[in-house]
Formats: structure tokens, C-alpha cells, sequence
């Protein structure tokens, strides 16, 4: 008897090692003969906890609630309790148990962990519920205005920018007038804008554009406008010379791909009062207006007049405004918008990749035909000369060279450069290793 008693107490401090480390077969193999004979044993709690630190929840229903039946105050087990409820959408029972497992030991860490877990899954259920009101037909003006203002006091994921409700949860909470912003939300293209990829640009420089006026210079079929309105933006105005306003297509910029949209340019203008889509020019818009943010997200290497426009976006300024643009630099890996466009989808066996990846399009771009997209889309300009160009109408603030991925750059090799440099003398292996340049300015 005493052998089996030492046996079984060995097993558990083993088991209970293995469940404190992580190994969770090895934790099942020493306790859950312990747990099963025994369900009130100590045995029980380390193996749910081991089971439910790595996702497993089913395992730990059948021992959760026998043992909290003769240990009522455990912590550690009414927080695995929680846990059950919320993986079943039970998030008032699972409020519950917190309680019960902070009121024993107000520090647990894995409580206080849960617990924050739980806030949050109650305000998204709080903004869903908001949405419905603001969405319903039948629902009145105040109890419409009244969910956007409970909107407007929770806050959105950090990653709003992938996920529909959070960014129609960052729509209200970014927004600094809350009867402007609900007469202008339209989920439906919130969604469009999430699901297309253009609310990451807006996401990224929200701290500059929250609460401005932003123009959007280049903006193609004017995808971005729900995204900056997301992210703050007072109201956003996108202008392009080539914007069709009428087609219902847009570039999806997550899949690079063309697709269908539920509303054209024109209409989304003529319906949202925040938002304007022209089909115009910076200099046609001069006198007209002005902005507190300029923006161009990898539109600088496409201007070809890219001194006129500057000189032109630096009059549409306001007082203190910015401009903030991206510039996809041409002399990185393969040249813009030109296949492949990352060496993990490089085929070596197609010879249109062969000819524009590593670096090669440097060096044959003075050879190609003068219709060829490298010299009638793209103005190869170089990163100093950029600078310099900037500098002639406004204030660098931030000027950072981002590099290309750690894939790319570690295919740049001595020989790759000495080719490059038999061409282009002074360029440097930073130029070649620069994917993008990121920019911010004043006006002078």
C-alpha cells in the first residue's frame, strides 16, 4: 500500500513538473490516471491547466467542474472555468468566475489575464450591438446618435485595419465630430475598404491625418477614402487625372487584383459628404482649397512632372500642413510593378522574371522600347535626387530608407554590383537595398 501511495506521489510531482514546463504528453501520461481516479485530486487542476495553456478546452470540461464542486475557491480552476464559458459565448457566466477567482487572490496573473480578455470580448459585443442600432431602419436618430457616441468610447484592435468590425469600431472611436461621422458611415464600404487593403496605408500614418483634412494626390479609384476616414481623417478629397469615376472596379491590393465594387467613384462622392473624388490635377485645384495633410502613397516615381506637382502641393498646403508621401524606389529588386515581385515567387524558368529581378532591369532599361511601361509610367528618379527635389519646396522632418526583405537583400552579391555600377558609377549598395523611401514635410 505504502508503495503505491509513494508511486502515485511520484507520478504527480512528475506530472505536475511536466504540466508546469509545458510538455503536455508527458503531463497526461503521469496525471490523467490520477485525475481520472481521483477528480478532486490536485492532479485534475494541472492537467487542465496544461490542456487549456495550449488551446485544448474539451478535455478540461469533464474535470473543471467536479473539482471546483469540493475546492469552490480555487483560483487557478475557476479561471479554467472562465475560459469553458467564453469558448461557449458565455460571457456573463465567465464574468463570474473571475470573480469568484480574483475575490481568492486578487494577483493572480492568469485571472487578471482573462479578465482583460473578457473587457474586451464585452465591448465588441457592446459595438456590435451599437452597429445593429445604427444600422436598423426602424431605429430612431437618438438611439442611432446614442451608439455612435458609446462607439466613440471603445477602442478598436490594434490591427482594426484586417478586421471589418474593428475598423467600423475605429470609424467612430477616431472620429472628432460623431454626428458628421454617422451621417457619412456606410458599412458596406468600410468593409470594401478593409477587405481591398486600404485602410493599412491610412492606419499607418494616423497619428499625422486624425482629425485633418486630407488630400489624396494620385489616389487611382479612390479606395482609400473610408480608410482615412477610419483612421480620423476630418474629411479626405482623393484627385487623379485618369480616376474613372463611373467604373464599379477597384484594384484589391492585398491579392493584386482587379474586382468588382459595389459603387463607382461618382457615386460614393455624391453620398458621403466627407468624402470628394475628382477627376482633376493638383493645379487645377489651386485657389480652391487648401489642406491641413497631403498625402501619396507610391505615386511619386509615376509623376513625370513631379517639380510642378510638388510646387503645386506646396501652395495646397495649410498653414503647419504636411506632406507624407511613400516613394517605391526603382532602383530596388526588380524595378516597380514589374514580375516577380518578391524573389519567393521568382520562376527561374520564365525569362520575363529573369530579365527584372536582381537588380537586372538597371541595366537593361536604357535598351528597352520607349513605349515599354519602365519609361513611360516611371520617372527613375534616385533616391538623392528625390531629396534634393523635396528639399527645393519644403522641410524634411522624416526621411527614412526602408529596406527590401531580408529575402531580397541577401541575394545582392559583389558581382550584382559591379554590373549595376558599370552602368550607374555612383550608386551605392543602400540605394540597391532600398525598397521604399518614407517622407515627412512642412511646408517652407
Amino acid at each position: 500500500m505504502t508503495v503505491k501511495v509513494t508511486a502515485s506521489l511520484d507520478n504527480f510531482e512528475l506530472g505536475k513538473k511536466a504540466a508546469l514546463d509545458g510538455e503536455i504528453d508527458k503531463a497526461r501520461d503521469f496525471l490523467r490516471p490520477i485525475a481520472d481516479a481521483n477528480p478532486y485530486h490536485p492532479a485534475a487542476f494541472f492537467l487542465c491547466q496544461v490542456e487549456s495553456r495550449k488551446g485544448i478546452l474539451n478535455n478540461c470540461e469533464k474535470y473543471c467542474l467536479t473539482f471546483l464542486s469540493k475546492h469552490p475557491q480555487h483560483a487557478g480552476m475557476r479561471t479554467i472555468s472562465a475560459l469553458l464559458h467564453i469558448a461557449k459565448g458565455d460571457i456573463r457566466q465567465a464574468e463570474v468566475e473571475l470573480k469568484i477567482a480574483l475575490n481568492t487572490n486578487p494577483k493572480h496573473q492568469r485571472a487578471l489575464n482573462v479578465r482583460q480578455q473578457v473587457v474586451w470580448l464585452r465591448s465588441q459585443e457592446e459595438a456590435r450591438n451599437a452597429l445593429e442600432i445604427i444600422t436598423a431602419v426602424e431605429a430612431s436618430k437618438l438611439s442611432k446618435l446614442k451608439a455612435a457616441r458609446h462607439l466613440k468610447k471603445i477602442y478598436p484592435a490594434d490591427d482594426w485595419d484586417n478586421h471589418e468590425l474593428q475598423a467600423k469600431v475605429a470609424y467612430f472611436h477616431n472620429s472628432a465630430n460623431i454626428k458628421q461621422a454617422l451621417k457619412s458611415f456606410e458599412p458596406e464600404l468600410v468593409e470594401k475598404a478593409v477587405e481591398l487593403g486600404y485602410c493599412t496605408w491610412p492606419k499607418k500614418i494616423q497619428r499625422h491625418v486624425k482629425g485633418k483634412r486630407v488630400l489624396d494626390v494620385g489616389c487611382g479609384f479612390g479606395g482609400y477614402a473610408f480608410g482615412y476616414l477610419c483612421a480620423g481623417a476630418k474629411s479626405y478629397t482623393g484627385i487623379d487625372p485618369a480616376m474613372p469615376l463611373s467604373e464599379k472596379r477597384m484594384r484589391n491590393k492585398r491579392i493584386r487584383q482587379w474586382v468588382e465594387v459595389p459603387r463607382s467613384a461618382q457615386e460614393i462622392a455624391s453620398s458621403i459628404e466627407d468624402i470628394e473624388l475628382l477627376q482633376t490635377s493638383t493645379h487645377e485645384l489651386l485657389d480652391k482649397s487648401t489642406f491641413d495633410v497631403i498625402c501619396l502613397h507610391n505615386v511619386t516615381e509615376h509623376l513625370s512632372d513631379i517639380r510642378s506637382i510638388f510646387s503645386d502641393i506646396a501652395k495646397l498646403m495649410s498653414k503647419n500642413g504636411k506632406l507624407i508621401y511613400l516613394h517605391h524606389n526603382f532602383y530596388g529588386w526588380s524595378g516597380h510593378h514589374m514580375a516577380p515581385h518578391n524573389p519567393s515567387v521568382l520562376d527561374t524558368n520564365n525569362p520575363e522574371h529573369l530579365k527584372f529581378c536582381d537588380w537586372n532591369h538597371i541595366n537593361i532599361v536604357e535598351d528597352l522600347p520607349k513605349d515599354h511601361y519602365l519609361h513611360t509610367n516611371l520617372n527613375q528618379l534616385r533616391v538623392g535626387e528625390l531629396r534634393k527635389l523635396t528639399q527645393e519646396f519644403f522641410k524634411i522632418k522624416t526621411w527614412e530608407l526602408r529596406p527590401s526583405p531580408d529575402n531580397v537583400l541577401k541575394r545582392i552579391t559583389t558581382d550584382i554590383i559591379e554590373k549595376v555600377q558599370s552602368v550607374l558609377p555612383d550608386i551605392t549598395i543602400e540605394e540597391l537595398e532600398t525598397n521604399a523611401v518614407f517622407c515627412i514635410a512642412n511646408a517652407r
